[in-house]
């Protein structure tokens, strides 16, 4: 009886449980951000949740709907876009891994959906931490 062969099969076996999708823990990174980042973290956290017109609640998560205009300027005089809600994305990435967005533009940019969603626990994680309910 040759080994490679089981052997092999147990390597792809092996393998292929190893790259099955499995559910992040539920664990945010307190040292993911730098004393900067997290300011600016928060500072966009705060000015997009005032511009959230509509929750809405998904299967695995939340979509929030935007209305940037609301939002009026930003420090350079700019009007606030995806932009920013990108980078909120970004960095809260970095602090919540399990966390999966999306985001979407809707006519020119100025109704935005951010989709936050993730595996287990990550829907009721949000409910808490966001203080999201649908609307």
């Amino acid at each position: 009886m040759r080994i490679e062969p089981i052997a092999l099969s147990l390597a792809l076996i092996a393998a292929a449980a190893g790259t099955a999708q499995t559910a992040e823990p539920l664990a945010c990174r307190l040292d993911a951000l730098n004393a900067s980042q997290r300011e600016k973290h928060e500072a966009l956290g705060k000015k997009l949740m005032s511009a959230v017109v509509k929750t809405s609640e998904l299967p695995d998560g939340y979509a929030l709907s935007l209305d940037l205009k609301k939002l009026g300027v930003d420090a350079r005089g700019e009007p606030w876009c995806v932009v920013e809600v990108a980078q909120w994305a970004d960095l809260e990435s970095r602090c919540c891994p399990f966390l999966d967005f999306g985001i979407e533009l809707q006519g020119k940019g100025a109704l935005v959906t951010l989709r936050l969603t993730g595996g287990p626990g990550v829907k009721d994680f949000l409910k808490t931490e966001l203080g999201l309910n649908a609307s």
